[in-house]
C-alpha cells in the first residue's frame, strides 16, 4: 500500500498538479456492491490520470483516463472531444454506471475537465482472458475501463471487420468478446487476421441487467491496436478512383512503410499483371492502364517491407463505357415538386405515376429483369407484365425478403417464375428495391438499373417517394453481381445452399463508376460499410446538407452532421418522418440545427441526402437508394446506396426537398445558380419574377436574379404603403435566389414585394388568400 500512495504522489508530481486535497485513487472508485454497482454511485469525485481514449468510439465515447491504480470511463462530449490520448488531465464528476461499466457523466451538471499536459504514454497492461473472466466483479473491479493487452488471440471469423459487431476472441487461457465500435473507421472493412495476433484495448462492459457479473469486451482503438508482426498492414478504405474506359487508379494507405503492388485480372484468379510502386511509404497509389472499356476487372494490393507481406481482400472497378450515348438517368417523384429552384430546361419530374414508368420499362426488356424487391403486393399488372415477359422469352428472376409471401409475388410463384428467398433466421430483411434489365445479355446499350426508395407495392401510393433508372452496363454489372449473392448461382435457376444475404455476404462488387461523365458510387449493406461512406459525404460538404429521410438514428453520421457546424456550415435542413422512433437523433440535431422539421401529412419514406446542391463548382453530390440511416440497415439489412456527384441530379432531388420543406413549415432562402457553365454569371441580369404560387397560402417563393455580388433588400408592403416583412437585407452573390415568404401573420388580401439593388428597383404583386 505504501508503495501505492508513492507512485501516486510521482504521479501528481509528474502531471504537474501542486494541489491534490480533493484528489483520489480511482482505486477508490471501483468497489461494487453485490449486483456490481458501484457503492459510491450518485457522489461526486475528482481524478488525475492521463487519457487513454478520447473520440475513437465516438464524439460520446465513453473515453477513459488512468492513473497507478486503476481506470474510469468518461461518457460525454464535454471530454470525449477535447483530450486527446496521452493528454494529462484532472477530472471531476459524478460517479454513475450505465451496462456494468462504472463512469463519469460528462453531460451532468458539475462536471470539469483540466487538461494538464499532453504527449504522456501509458503501456497497455498484459493480462490473460482468464484474468478477464475471474476478476471480481462484486468487489475491487480491477481491469475495467484498463488499457490492457492480450497475448497470442485467435479471432474469430472470416472477411473484414464490420462496425458495431462482437467478435469472439479466444488465447490459450480461455475466451472472450472483442468489440469493434461503429466509430473504429480504421478497423472497420479490413481483412479479419487468420493467423494469432496481441490485442491492444480498452476493457469495456455492456450487460443489460443485474448482476453485472459478465458482458466485458475488450474495444481495439484504431488499427494498430490489432497488432501482428510488424508487416505493413494495409487499412480500409481501398479506393478505386481515377475511373475511365481503359485505366484507373488505386489508392489505400498502410500502418507501417513498405512499397506499393496491384494484381489484377478479369476473373478473380488475377490472371492480368501486376503493378508495382517501389517508394517506401504509408501513402500508396498503382496506375492500371492498357484496360478494355466497360469491364469489371479485379485486384488486390499488397505492401512488402523488411518483415514481410500484407494483402488486402478481393476487390473490383469496372471500366466506363466508350458508347457515350449512354450513361442517362431519369429521376421520378410521386409527389409533386418545386421547380422554382430548377436550373435552366433542368424541371424535376413530380406526380409521376411510378408504377406506370416501371411498366414501361418491364414493357422493354428484351433478354433479362431481375428483380431484388422487399415487397410485392396489391401489383397484379406489374406481376402480369413480368409473366408476360417471361412468355415472350425474357429470363425473370427475383429475390425476395423473408417475409410470408404477399400477393403479387404469389402470382409469379404460380406462373412458374422462381424466387431465392432470404432465410427468416438471419436478422434483418432483404430490403432493396432494384431492378435489373437486359445486364445478362451480351449488348450494353439496352442495361438499365431501377433502384430507390419506392416499394412495389399498392401501400405505398400515398406515401412520398422517389424512384431512379440509370443506363449504364458498368452499373448495371454490378447490380447483377449482388443479386446472384443472394440468388446463389449465375444460372436460372436459384441455389439456396449457396445464397448469401445479411452478414454473410462479402464486399464483392466495383464501387467507383463514371456514367455519363458523372463519378458515381455504389454500395451494399451491410458488407460495404455505407455509413461511413454516407459520412465521408457529410464530411466533404462545403456550404449545405439537405436530407429527406425516413428515419434518423445512426450516430456517427448525426456526429457528422453536428461536425459540420463546427466547420461553419450553418445550411443544414431536414425533413424526417419517424422522428419518435427509439434512437431517433432529431431532437439532437434540431437543438443544434433549428431547420430540422417533422414531416406532415403522408409518409415520407424518402432515404436521401444532397450536399451542396447550389453550388456548382463545389462537387454537388446525392446520396439515395434504399438504405435507412439507421443500425438495421447498416448491420443487418440487404441494401443499396448510390452516391451520385451531378449538379443536375442534385438540382432536381433539391426541386423535390424544397417543396417537402415547405410543407413541413421551413420556411428559408434557396441560391439557384442559372447557368451551368460558371463563365455565364457576367450573363446574369437584374430581374424579380412573379411569385409562385400566386394566390397563395400561407407560404409561396419569390425569385430575384442579380449579376454580381452586391447588397439586396426584399420587402413586403401592404396597399397603404407600409412594410409588413423584410425578407432580405444583406450581401447576396451573383445568380438567382429563391425566398420563402410565410404569410400566416398576415391578413387575406393583395401585397407588394420591391427589390433594390444598385441602381434596381423594382416591384410585384402576390395575393394572399385564406
Amino acid at each position: 500500500m505504501k508503495l501505492f500512495l508513492k507512485l501516486f504522489l510521482l504521479l501528481i508530481v509528474f502531471t504537474g498538479i501542486s494541489n491534490a486535497q480533493n484528489i483520489v485513487p480511482i482505486s477508490d472508485l471501483k468497489n461494487n456492491d453485490g449486483n456490481g454497482v458501484p457503492i459510491d454511485t450518485g457522489k461526486v469525485f475528482k481524478v488525475t490520470g492521463i487519457v487513454t481514449s478520447s473520440n475513437q468510439f465516438g464524439n460520446n465515447g465513453p473515453g477513459s483516463v488512468q492513473d497507478l491504480t486503476g481506470a474510469i470511463s468518461i461518457f460525454g462530449s464535454a471530454f470525449a472531444n477535447p483530450v486527446k490520448i496521452g493528454d494529462s488531465v484532472i477530472v471531476s464528476g459524478t460517479l454513475t454506471h450505465f451496462r456494468g461499466l462504472t463512469q463519469f457523466d460528462a453531460n451532468r451538471a458539475g462536471f470539469s475537465l483540466q487538461i494538464i499536459s499532453s504527449n504522456k504514454t501509458v503501456e497497455p497492461q498484459v493480462i490473460t482472458i482468464a484474468q478477464i473472466n475471474s476478476q471480481q466483479w462484486n468487489g475491487f473491479e480491477e481491469f475495467e475501463s484498463e488499457l490492457i493487452r492480450i497475448n497470442n488471440v485467435q479471432i474469430s471469423g472470416s472477411g473484414n471487420f464490420a462496425g458495431g459487431t462482437n467478435y469472439t476472441i479466444t488465447d490459450p487461457t480461455g475466451s472472450a468478446e472483442m468489440r469493434i465500435d461503429n466509430d473504429v473507421t480504421t478497423i472497420i472493412g479490413t481483412p479479419i487476421p487468420s493467423g494469432k495476433v496481441d490485442i491492444i484495448g480498452i476493457l469495456g462492459q455492456f450487460k443489460f441487467a443485474a448482476p453485472f457479473n459478465s458482458g466485458y469486451q475488450i474495444m481495439p482503438r484504431f488499427i494498430l491496436d490489432i497488432v501482428d508482426d510488424g508487416k505493413p498492414v494495409i487499412l480500409s478504405p481501398i479506393i478505386a478512383a481515377n475511373v475511365d474506359t481503359s485505366s484507373f487508379s488505386v489508392f489505400f494507405n498502410t500502418a507501417r512503410n513498405g512499397n506499393s503492388k496491384v494484381k489484377y485480372g478479369k476473373t478473380t484468379s488475377l490472371e492480368l499483371d501486376s503493378v508495382v510502386v517501389n517508394d517506401d511509404t504509408t501513402s500508396h497509389r498503382v496506375d492500371i492502364s492498357g484496360l478494355q472499356p466497360a469491364t469489371q476487372y479485379y485486384f488486390k494490393v499488397f505492401s512488402t517491407n523488411s518483415v514481410g507481406t500484407s494483402e488486402s481482400q478481393l476487390k473490383s472497378v469496372s471500366t466506363s463505357s466508350a458508347d457515350t450515348t449512354l450513361g442517362e438517368m431519369n429521376v421520378y417523384f410521386n409527389f409533386s415538386v418545386d421547380n422554382s429552384v430548377a436550373l435552366p430546361g433542368n424541371e424535376a419530374i413530380g406526380n409521376v405515376d411510378l408504377k406506370t414508368k416501371l411498366l414501361e420499362r418491364i414493357n422493354k426488356a428484351k433478354y433479362s429483369i431481375d428483380l431484388a424487391l422487399y415487397s410485392f403486393f396489391g401489383m397484379n399488372d406489374v406481376a402480369d407484365a413480368l409473366i408476360i415477359a417471361r412468355d415472350r422469352g425474357v429470363k425473370v428472376r427475383v429475390v425476395y425478403d423473408s417475409r410470408t409471401t404477399q400477393n403479387s409475388m404469389q402470382q409469379l410463384i404460380n406462373a412458374g417464375i422462381k424466387i431465392s428467398k432470404r432465410p427468416s433466421f438471419l436478422n434483418g430483411i432483404m430490403h432493396n428495391k432494384f431492378i435489373i434489365f437486359d445486364a445478362r445479355d451480351s449488348v450494353d446499350f439496352n442495361d438499365w438499373v431501377w433502384t430507390g426508395s419506392w416499394n412495389v407495392t399498392s401501400a405505398e401510393a400515398t406515401w412520398k417517394n422517389s424512384a431512379i433508372e440509370i443506363n449504364d452496363p458498368t452499373i448495371a454489372k454490378a447490380y447483377q453481381t449482388e443479386f446472384e449473392e443472394m440468388w446463389g448461382s449465375s444460372t436460372d435457376t436459384p441455389n439456396s445452399s449457396l445464397a448469401k444475404f445479411g452478414f454473410q455476404k462479402s464486399d464483392n462488387t466495383p464501387h467507383s463508376f463514371i456514367i455519363g461523365k458523372r463519378p458515381v458510387q455504389l454500395y451494399f449493406s451491410p458488407s460495404d460499410g455505407t455509413s461511413a461512406k454516407i459520412v465521408n459525404e457529410i464530411n466533404n460538404a462545403d456550404f449545405s446538407i439537405y436530407m429527406a429521410l425516413l428515419v434518423l438514428t445512426r450516430d456517427e453520421i448525426r456526429d457528422a452532421i453536428i461536425n459540420a457546424s463546427g466547420r461553419g456550415i450553418t445550411d443544414v435542413r431536414a425533413v424526417i418522418n419517424d422522428v419518435s422512433t427509439s434512437g431517433s437523433d432529431f431532437n439532437t440535431l434540431k437543438n443544434v440545427f433549428p431547420e430540422f422539421w417533422e414531416n406532415t401529412g403522408n409518409v415520407l419514406h424518402h432515404k436521401y441526402g444532397i450536399v451542396d446542391a447550389s453550388y456548382l463548382s463545389n462537387d454537388p453530390v446525392v446520396i439515395v437508394g434504399s438504405h435507412n440511416w439507421s443500425s438495421s440497415a447498416e448491420n443487418n439489412n440487404d441494401e443499396n446506396t448510390l452516391i451520385i456527384h451531378d449538379k443536375l441530379i442534385a438540382n432536381q432531388y433539391l426541386q423535390e426537398f424544397k417543396k417537402r420543406y415547405n410543407e413541413a413549415g421551413g420556411t428559408a432562402t434557396f441560391f439557384i445558380p442559372t447557368g451551368i457553365d460558371e463563365k455565364r454569371i457576367t450573363n446574369f441580369n437584374y430581374k424579380l419574377f412573379q411569385n409562385y404560387p400566386n394566390p397563395f397560402n400561407p407560404v409561396t417563393t419569390i425569385k430575384f436574379e442579380v449579376p454580381y455580388a452586391q447588397k439586396v433588400q426584399l420587402k413586403i408592403y401592404d396597399l397603404l404603403g407600409r412594410e409588413v416583412a423584410t425578407l432580405v437585407n444583406d450581401v447576396i452573390p451573383a445568380g438567382v435566389m429563391a425566398v420563402d415568404f410565410n404569410a400566416s401573420n398576415l391578413a387575406s388580401g393583395m401585397y407588394i414585394y420591391t427589390i433594390k439593388a444598385d441602381k434596381f428597383i423594382t416591384s410585384k404583386k402576390l395575393i394572399l388568400l385564406k
